[in-house]
């Protein structure tokens, strides 16, 4: 199975969009650049659109991502439910397009293995722990092969 650095090396470029379907005129645009040097990971976003929804996000769950390789891109579809401080959820969805950043404009050889099926990323992220301006938890994901009786996430 493949992960985001595989398919990459590290460098790639995300045109992501997300909604939230309780509350339909909130729709976020990201347009995100990730430059793996050695090491270090430097990642830019730039971010537009509308949200009006609650603010008290404190933990997710049920975060699913699926992978589906066309061409030279990576097309990404996802969901989570995100726990608001007072027990109740919010749904999120997104919708992304991955290009991996080469010095050839060619497909990635890495592609040519990647299940024609696409892959089901489930992942499981701690409650977020905020102090002041930072935010941290644990990711811990496992990939698998998506086969005919995963639901549709798109």
């Amino acid at each position: 199975m493949f992960n985001l650095y595989d398919l990459t090396n590290g460098n790639y470029r995300v045109l992501r969009v997300v909604s939230y379907p309780d509350y339909p005129e909130s729709l976020i645009l990201f347009d995100v650049e990730v430059q793996a040097v050695e090491s270090e990971w430097a990642t830019t976003i730039y971010l537009n659109g509308t949200y009006n929804g609650p603010t008290d996000v404190v933990a997710n769950k049920d975060y699913q991502v699926r992978w589906m390789i066309d061409d030279r891109k990576v097309l990404e579809s996802g969901t989570v439910e995100l726990e608001l401080s007072s027990g109740k959820h919010l749904r999120q969805s997104w919708s992304s397009i991955i290009t991996p950043v080469t010095d050839a404009d060619e497909r990635p050889a890495v592609f040519g293995r990647f299940p024609a099926g696409g892959e089901l990323v489930n992942v499981s992220i701690s409650p977020f722990e905020v102090d002041k301006n930072a935010m941290g938890y644990k990711w811990e994901g496992t990939v698998g092969q998506l086969e005919d009786d995963y639901p549709d996430l798109g």
